[in-house]
Parts: C-alpha cells; structure tokens; sequence
C-alpha cells in the first residue's frame, strides 16, 4: 500500500507495544522506509484493538502526523483495528495519504482476484 502511494517517508500509528513497534519500525527501513514517528496504543492483550473507537485512531494517527518530520503517508498497522472510516478524514486534515492494514488485505484480495484495485 506505502509503495502504492508512492511513499517513502511514514508516519505509523499502531495497536502495538513498544517492542513490536520497534520491529514493525525495522521491518519498514528494511523496505526502504523511513519512519518519521511512531505512536502506538500499547494494546498487549488479544481482541483489545477492536475496543479502539474510529475516534481514538484518528487521534493517534494524527498525533503521529504532527509530529512527523514531512511524512508522505500514515501507516495505521493492525488489521483489529476499525479504521474502515478512519483514512477520509486524515486526509483531508492532514494532507498525506493514509494506508491501513485492512485496506491493504483488501487491495491485496481483489489483485489475487485478477482485479487491479484501483478505486
């Protein structure tokens, strides 16, 4: 989805501790990333993303814009997480593209499908 977008520095907002963030943070530089931030709910027990409110993601993934460093995306990482509705109104707060994990699952979907997806 970040390559999609044609990003090469990220702003990452996740579910995740500070552990599996700092390895989803070398796990993107391995990809030619750069992270600019990292905010994270620090969510260690299992189905706890699904009690994060769309309100609360937008919030964190916009602390995680500001204090980016000119990011040419937001990364929201967690397919528990609800951010179906989430994408529309960061961006056009912020002015970035954002990708989610859902939404990448299902762009990958519809391309296994023979479909480009493209929307």
């Amino acid at each position: 989805g970040l390559r999609s977008m044609g990003a090469k520095r990220v702003a990452v907002a996740t579910a995740y501790s500070d552990l599996v963030n700092d390895r989803l943070a070398d796990f993107l530089r391995c990809g030619g990333f750069e992270v600019t931030s990292m905010k994270g709910f620090g969510i260690t027990k299992f189905g706890g993303a699904e009690e994060m409110s769309e309100q609360d993601i937008i919030e964190l993934s916009g602390k995680a814009i500001t204090e980016a460093k000119a990011a040419d995306a937001v990364l929201i990482s967690c397919g528990g997480l609800m951010t179906l509705n989430c994408s529309p109104p960061l961006e056009q707060r912020h002015g970035v593209p954002v990708v989610t994990s859902t939404e990448s699952e299902f762009w990958q979907a519809l391309r296994l499908c023979g479909d480009s997806g493209r929307m």
